[in-house]
């Protein structure tokens, strides 16, 4: 048999997908005009009319529970549009599917994503009855909202924010408080992140995303390039209250930095930025597949129907693009925790799908250079939990290593060192692995650069320290062996 041509491969690794979660489009109706709103430029945007028929949503959840991968869960995003507009179309969906994976053998789980204007008794009393996951599309003080999410008529804020206060009080302090979010887009029209944050906090919220909206073309409210040095001080003062709040023991809502410290801790290791197009799709109001809810009008991006079955093509093409053969992305340090970028936000800022936007990879650059600083301040300080283990590396006191006195250990071009103090915090991205180095450590890991042999580095260490020979090469020869365990040296 002739081996596989890479088109080839790539195709069979895709046919190897399964689907796990849909996007449905309830309805394109909307009631606010949000600026940076990517549905504003669609045929027919905001048409009431255009709605997703009870025949279609049957037809998705029948599509995700066949073609999902056996006795495994699934998950339904209900979207729009306004989703909450079409709530008993809402509804059908949700009982409509939960009967049909409980007949499956199966769990199922559900998000809305709603402006937060339709919060009412009975709806809320539906969302909680149904532990349904709720994101709220919400930007924080009234002049805020009302600029950047404006209602067709009056104000979005007066709208929304009493409806958000009665939901969130009704979750407060149950299983659904951490269910719920709000969701915010940052322009430039406000740059004070911790204004915001506590805004929101306020109102109910104890989970809030931080979305910059960017604008290359000067056209609209997004962010520009001379906004970055506003904005990463924003990102700055965000990073000073929740390290203040961590070592106080106060509580705090999470934001992006808890996210970053979550996988930080945890050795995720993010190879794609989502799963849009691989096992999570977009349904669009008539039924057609897409890579996801950005890309419904573009044939591009077109994966199918739900009455026919997933096309694979566009999956494909992204398996294609692994992050380390992006060109911006093989040599950034921070690709494990990006992902190489959401595909929407690439392709109408850098007209493809592999290169990513300059603004956001400078905003993720710095906010994860910060959220190493914190970790190696509250990890010194034991405020915060050790990491987990990666990849089964074993502890560098029992890893077996010799090194011979020629060697010449060499740390891996890919390490990021950021100074913390008098000490330095180094991380790898290759193996999502991080240390923090006292000034001694840190001086042999400057040796490491392929030419000194380890000879030379106790001989340099000796001509620096005040310490007995044989005590300095023990020292040496265990965090030379600290770094191989954790992959900084090669």
């Amino acid at each position: 048999m002739a081996p596989l041509t890479p088109a080839d491969a790539l195709r069979a690794r895709a046919a190897t997908i399964k689907p796990r979660a849909f996007s449905l489009e309830l309805t394109k109706g909307c009631n606010l005009r949000c600026g940076y709103c990517y549905y504003a430029a669609r045929e027919h945007a905001y048409d009431p009319r255009t709605v997703m028929s009870r025949e279609v949503a049957e037809q998705a959840v029948e599509r995700l529970l066949r073609d999902a991968e056996p006795g495994a869960p699934v998950h339904l995003h209900l979207f729009g549009g306004e989703p909450l507009l079409q709530f008993d179309q809402l509804c059908h969906v949700v009982e409509y599917g939960e009967r049909r994976a409980a007949e499956d053998g199966r769990a199922i789980t559900f998000e809305v994503t709603t402006n937060g204007t339709r919060f009412t008794p009975k709806v809320n009393e539906f969302l909680d009855a149904h532990a349904i996951h709720v994101g709220v599309s919400f930007d924080g003080p009234p002049e805020v909202q009302d600029a950047a999410r404006p209602a067709v008529s009056g104000s979005s804020y007066a709208l929304a924010a009493p409806g958000i206060r009665a939901f969130l009080a009704g979750r407060a302090s149950t299983p659904l408080e951490h269910a719920t979010h709000a969701s915010v887009v940052v322009t430039r029209r406000e740059l004070d992140l911790v204004r915001i944050v506590e805004h929101l906090e306020a109102l109910g919220f104890r989970k809030i995303l931080l979305t910059p909206a960017t604008d290359l073309t000067g056209r609209t409210h997004g962010l520009r390039e001379e906004d970055l040095p506003a904005l990463l001080a924003a990102y700055d003062a965000l990073a000073e209250r929740y390290e203040a709040n961590l070592r106080a023991g106060r509580p705090t809502a999470a934001t992006w930095f808890p996210d970053l410290m979550g996988r930080l801790l945890s050795g995720e290791r993010r190879a794609a930025f989502c799963q849009g197009g691989r096992d999570y799709l977009g349904v669009a109001a008539d039924g057609k597949l897409a890579l996801c809810y950005r890309f419904y009008e573009d044939p591009r991006f077109a994966m199918g129907h739900v009455a026919t079955g997933i096309d694979r093509t566009v999956t494909e093409r992204l398996l294609a693009l692994p992050v380390e053969d992006k060109p911006a992305c093989s040599t950034c340090w921070v690709r494990y925790f990006c992902g190489g970028g959401c595909h929407h936000e690439n392709l109408m800022t850098t007209g493809g799908l592999g290169e990513p936007n300059r603004i956001t990879c400078e905003i993720l650059r710095h906010g994860m250079g910060r959220t190493l600083e914190i970790w190696a301040r509250l990890s010194r300080a034991g405020t915060i939990g050790e990491r987990l283990p990666v990849d089964g590396r074993r502890d560098a006191m029992t890893q077996e290593q010799t090194l011979a006195w020629e060697d010449r250990p060499r740390a891996r071009a890919s390490c990021h060192v950021r100074e913390v103090g008098d000490e330095r915090v180094v991380y790898e991205p290759v193996g999502h692995e991080v240390v923090v180095l006292n000034a001694t450590a840190h001086f042999m890991f400057s040796l490491c650069d392929g030419r000194h042999t380890v000879a030379e580095m106790l001989d340099a260490l000796a001509a620096r320290f005040a310490a007995p020979r044989d005590v300095l090469e023990r020292d040496l020869r265990a965090t030379l062996a600290l770094f191989a365990a954790k992959g900084l040296t090669e």
